[in-house]
Parts: structure tokens; sequence; C-alpha cells
């Protein structure tokens, strides 16, 4: 009786050590993806997408895995994204979401300010050529629905990564297998819906023969902030460009004065997706 009381004691405390535990990884985890940051492994990687009303978050982290074939092959880094929710001030909860299937990658999740859609970056099987741009539905209680490639007029043979979606419905992306400036460029369509632009070049004054990685826009201040690694050594770092009309334009790195781009993106037909999608096998 006695070593019986004393096993469900070692138990228990196992278990609230082993909770403790997650609870101190996941916190550090967390942390460690909640500002855009330089990764020696990944390059950029993107700060955490929060919903405008801030209690719910997305990242993605990479974890190194042992691939499908091959008994003695190496483990290979494979993305997922996360979902972490703020509750009495606290970031908790951390779920891991099932938006692509194992041993295939998911990262660079956005999520739009209502928190109904979340679009992300994926090399799952079905793709055109590495990385495509896929969205989800997001239900109120936060189930994620079929993962769908939005198709050839957002995604190439090459890479689409690094998706943020701005007022809804505006995504941006670089893409590296379009006939750019070179490198990855960014890239702009309008998505409604189930239907999208098709992508426009945000252009020279945007863009370079480095890499582009993230345009965030400022409508109030008339600016743009884009991360690049044209920087001194191609070392990554956000600069600033002025769009439209501005008065303090010749304080900043660059200008666009005409910002026809993006103008193109907002009066483009639309088309609908393709029949492209992912369900998990049962």
């Amino acid at each position: 009786m006695t070593r019986s009381i004393i096993y469900s004691l070692l138990v228990s405390v196992m278990i609230l050590a082993s909770q403790n535990t997650f609870a101190q990884a996941e916190k550090k985890m967390f942390n460690d993806i909640m500002d855009g940051s330089v990764s020696s492994v990944d390059g950029y990687v993107p700060s955490m997408s929060v919903t405008k009303d801030g209690k719910t978050a997305y990242f993605s982290k990479g974890v190194y895995q042992k691939p499908l074939y091959g008994v003695f092959s190496k483990k290979e880094l494979v993305y997922q994204v996360y979902r972490a929710e703020k509750v009495n001030g606290e970031w908790t909860n951390i779920t891991k979401l099932d938006v692509c299937p194992k041993h295939y990658s998911a990262k660079h999740p956005t999520v739009t300010a209502d928190g109904t859609r979340l679009f992300f970056a994926s090399n799952m099987k079905g793709t055109y050529g590495k990385y495509d741009i896929y969205v989800a539905d997001i239900a109120p209680d936060g189930t994620v629905g079929v993962s769908k490639n939005l198709g050839p007029k957002v995604n190439t043979k090459e890479d689409e990564l690094y998706p943020s979606i701005y007022n809804e419905t505006l995504l941006f992306f670089a893409s590296e297998g379009r006939d750019g400036y070179g490198g990855l460029d960014l890239y702009a369509s309008q998505v409604v819906k189930n239907t999208l632009t098709e992508s426009v070049n945000l252009g020279s004054h945007i863009n370079s023969d480095s890499d582009e990685y993230a345009i965030q826009l400022s409508t109030e201040k008339k600016l743009g902030f884009v991360v690049s690694n044209r920087g001194f050594n191609n070392t990554i770092s956000q600069y600033t460009v002025a769009y439209g009309r501005s008065s303090k334009q010749n304080q900043y790195n660059d200008i666009a004065e005409r910002d026809a781009g993006l103008q193109t993106v907002l009066n483009e037909n639309v088309y609908e997706y393709v029949d492209t999608s992912f369900q998990e096998e049962q």
C-alpha cells in the first residue's frame, strides 16, 4: 500500500515536472520567434502574425525530422506552423497546426486581421515548383480548414515565400520564379474570397538585384518598410520607401512616386483559385 502511494506521488511529480518543462520550452520557442530576425540557416525569419484583437498569433519554426525515405538518411529541417493564444496577458496554448502532410514544410504564416484566413508557404506535394503560397480558412473555434494552393497567378516553378496580408485582401509575397530585377522580388495580388488578381511586380523603387523579403505599408505616413539583403556585404536590413505624394520623400532611402504597381493590382480582373488542395489521407 505504502509502495503504491509512493509510486503515485512519484508519477505525479514526474508529470508536473514534464508539464513545466514543456511549458518553458513552449515559451522559449514563442519568444524566439516574436520579432523578425536573421538566421544563419533561414536568412530572414519573419515575426509572428497577430490578429487585430491581439488574442491569437501564428508563427513557424523548424525542427529536424527523419525523412520519409531512407533508413540511414540524416534528419532534415522541416518547418511547422504554430498558433498561440493570449490568456490573461500571457501567450499560452501553443498548438502545432496540421496545414500540410508530415515530412513537408509549412512556414511564414500570416493571418488576416479578422482571424478568418491563414496564408503560408509550403513545399507539400502538389506545388507548382518548390515553395508555393497556400491559404486556409479558420473557423470561429480556431479549426483550420483545407489548405488551398493559390495557383499559377501567384505560384511558379521556383520559390514563393514570405506572404503578408494587408487590409484583409492585398497579398504581398516574395518570388524568384519570374523575370524580375534579380533574386527574390516583391509582388502583390488582390485576394477576395475565392478570387485573385494576376501578380504584379512592385517595381524598381522597391525591388533590386538583391533579395527583397517583405514589405509593410503605413498608409498614414505614406511609407513602406522593406526588408532586403542589399545591405553592406549583403547583410539583411530594413529600409524605408516613400510612395505617393509625401512632403518628406527626400529623407528616405528610395522614392516611389507613382505607385503604379499597387494601382494595377487594385484594378486588375479577378480569377478563381485553381482546383488544387491538400486533404490528409484517412
